[in-house]
């Protein structure tokens, strides 16, 4: 799936000034423009919530429109109805700042796959179920907002950076999102929000196999469970195997393991690595000497 690509396929789309633009970036920014035109359409009709707004009815998900008046835009059209709130502010920073580093390890047309993939699953699996004629007490289904997508997109960040530490305490990844699954998954319980709760694990697992196809994570998956240290390098973007001369210079040879110390810290750092990491040191140290006479 992302075999024969070419390595521009993992640098920014262009640049606003210094800031680099990415497929994530204009997502986000669809995204909050989404949310304007939707504060606007429920400000004018004066209702509470999304759901209830006559302007914003055909664009949510419903299996008996899909069944029924083939409304099939429906499919993408969901996940862009967004009200105003702290949560679909923290929707796009996990979008912004973990699906820019999903897409940077995978590249721009794999990422590309992987979010329109996850978008897609939870209706066409629901919309598989309806023609199935489950109990009406679940059917006919909604869905509305991009919560589950997005947290799945941090999800494929996890799968790939387990033990990155993330936010001041600096807890790891993969128990961060442990922790906001289980209490994602309790408040749906709570609210009986099956089909939410459904769609949610959904992506999430949806995220972890695709991710395994790409052929990319499998080295990744050890570093959930303790393990004896082994010289079993990192996993690397494929770009920069790709790119990877026969001969490296000092710094070139160093940047993987900053790289790796930057996401996931020093103690991430297999016996080997700290002593490649040692040897680069002294070298670089003999270089300046050398320059100094």
């Amino acid at each position: 799936m992302i075999a024969d690509r070419h390595s521009e396929d993992y640098h920014p789309i262009t640049w606003v000034g210094r800031v680099p633009i990415y497929v994530t970036t204009l997502l986000v920014i669809v995204h909050v423009l989404c949310m304007v035109g939707v504060t606007i359409a429920m400000a004018v009709t004066d209702v509470p919530r999304v759901e209830l707004c006559p302007w914003l009815a055909p664009f949510l998900y419903s299996s008996a429109d899909i069944l029924r008046s083939y409304k099939v835009w429906q499919f993408v059209s969901y996940a862009f109805v967004n009200a105003p709130s702290i949560w679909f502010a923290v929707d796009m920073w996990l979008l912004y700042s973990f699906g820019r580093e999903v897409e940077k390890f995978l590249g721009r047309r794999a990422f590309l796959w992987l979010y329109v993939s996850l978008l897609l699953v939870g209706p066409t699996v629901l919309t598989l179920l309806a023609l199935l004629d489950v109990p009406a007490a679940i059917f006919p289904a909604f869905l509305v907002g991009s919560g589950a997508l997005h947290f799945a997109i941090f999800v494929a960040f996890v799968v790939i950076y387990p033990n990155a530490e993330i936010f001041f305490l600096r807890i790891q990844a993969k128990w961060i999102a442990a922790i906001l699954l289980a209490i994602y998954t309790l408040e749906d319980v709570a609210a009986h929000a099956w089909v939410p709760l459904g769609v949610l694990w959904l992506e999430c697992a949806s995220a972890v196999l695709m991710l395994r196809m790409t052929g990319v994570t499998n080295a990744s998956f050890d570093a959930w469970l303790p393990a004896p240290d082994h010289d079993e390098p990192p996993a690397t973007p494929r770009h920069k195997r790709l790119e990877a001369k026969p001969e490296l210079g000092v710094h070139e040879s160093i940047d993987p393991l900053l790289e790796k110390i930057s996401k996931q810290g020093i103690g991430s750092l297999t016996k080997r690595e700290r002593q490649q990491l040692e040897q680069a040191r002294v070298a670089l140290l003999e270089q300046e000497k050398h320059s100094h006479r």
